[in-house]
């Protein structure tokens, strides 16, 4: 296979032992659990609330189950299941109006004996009865079997109202094109965590006609590739492609909020995104929640304040910071955080006054920081004076937290504004 020979394949096939669960791989199923233990709270917040659709497409699925230092570990189907029964059963606790979550499930490969595997698993945790009813397994390729999928969570939305989430968890880069992705987005509320091998298609990136129309799932252009490879052999280009390449995934996709973090392989040595692709800010934002949750396993390059794939292409590429979501990072976040608040405000928008809430979606995309870490610089460059905070009514406010319909500008007596120019 050009271009991605170096990425180990494995399989499961039934009555044989499951794969070995790597690191990275480990890294990844903690991190969709810590996710899919946040979603659930995050959207079911009505008391009033009696049901809720959500369909959960599981895209490159495998067998569902691993081995880890002699012990079984549960894939993503299992992981997705399990998820939706523990959020219904806490979503009930003390309530008097029981919610149902109307979830139904779709597991894709193409390899029949993953699907096969899959199967033997699912009946021996006691989903035998579910399967062809709220349980569907496809032996398909995903790209052949998403209009069936995408035709299904069209009937179960009902008045724009049904959430979606799609894990594809492609072996490269190649195997999702964006055409689907941007199919998936268009759904209401729809989510889309994709891992991308950007580190095996910056090395075998050329000109060789095999590879250019490998990247024709990626929508890359001749001149793209061509301004990727003369980068490539710059000081530092390597960082500047990832840059480029995430710009161009956010315009080709047309999401608006995107989470690109790396998983990084030490076996392969390379470097793998996780991208997680949504038009909701708080969607992204429990994402985040859940690379913090799973610290020092997750990576981003950058100091953690703003534009942290802004990279000086003059600098030292070893010298790029590594951001592993550790106490010391949280720290240092805050602090150029605070720092990069006051410059943009200034640097974009100088004297003007604007919603909180538009401020954070502008910035969204260009920091680790969570939307309770935001707050809390908000509230602290408040407290210095440094910025102004005032309500609906133009009133100013000295409360700790603020709201999404407050606004915010620079204090014309705040230190930085002094030293500004």
């Amino acid at each position: 296979m050009v271009g991605v020979t170096t990425i180990k394949t494995f399989g499961w096939k039934p009555g044989a032992t499951p794969p070995p669960l790597e690191d990275h791989s480990d890294a990844k199923l903690r991190l969709i659990s810590a996710y899919l233990e946040s979603y659930f709270p995050a959207i079911l917040v009505s008391p009033a609330q009696t049901r809720q659709r959500i369909t959960l497409v599981d895209g490159f699925c495998g067998g569902g189950r691993f081995v880890r230092d002699g012990q079984f570990v549960k894939g993503t189907p299992l992981l997705f299941l399990e998820a939706v029964e523990a959020a219904e059963k806490r979503a009930n606790q003390g309530r008097n109006q029981k919610l149902d979550i109307d979830a139904e499930f779709h597991f894709v490969d193409s390899d029949k004996d993953h699907i096969d595997f899959l199967h033997e698993e699912l009946k021996t945790h006691g989903y035998s009865a579910k399967i062809g009813q709220t349980i569907f397994l496809h032996n398909s390729k995903f790209e052949d079997v998403f209009p069936t999928i995408s035709a299904r969570i069209e009937k179960r939305t009902r008045g724009s109202v049904g959430r979606s989430i799609f894990l594809l968890d492609q072996l490269g880069y190649t195997d999702v094109n964006l055409e689907i992705v941007r199919q998936i987005l268009r759904f209401s509320a729809a989510e889309c965590i994709l891992t991308f091998a950007v580190g095996w298609l910056i090395d075998y990136l050329s000109k060789n006609p095999a590879i250019v129309q490998r990247t024709a799932p990626i929508e890359l252009s001749e001149a793209q590739i061509s301004e990727f490879l003369r980068l490539k052999a710059d000081w530092g280009g390597r960082y500047v492609i990832q840059r480029l390449l995430l710009q161009h995934l956010k315009f080709r996709t047309g999401t608006t909020f995107q989470s690109p973090f790396f998983l990084r392989s030490q076996k392969a040595r390379k470097d793998l995104w996780l991208l997680h692709l949504s038009h909701h800010v708080k969607a992204r934002n429990v994402m985040v929640d859940s690379h913090w949750a799973i610290n020092n396993q997750s990576l981003h390059m950058g100091h953690g304040g703003l534009e942290m794939l802004g990279f000086d292409p003059k600098a030292d590429p070893h010298n790029a910071p590594d951001f592993l979501f550790g106490q010391a990072d949280r720290a240092l976040m805050r602090e150029r955080l605070a720092e990069d608040f006051l410059k943009r405000l200034h640097e974009q928008h100088q004297d003007d006054r604007l919603p909180y809430g538009a401020f954070v979606k502008s910035i969204a995309n260009e920091t680790p920081a969570r939307l309770a870490d935001i707050a809390d610089v908000t509230a602290f460059l408040v407290s210095e004076r440094e910025l102004d905070l005032r309500n609906e009514k133009n009133v100013e406010r000295r409360a700790s937290t603020p709201t999404w319909k407050d606004t915010i500008s620079l204090n014309r007596q705040g230190r930085f504004w002094s030293f500004k120019d």
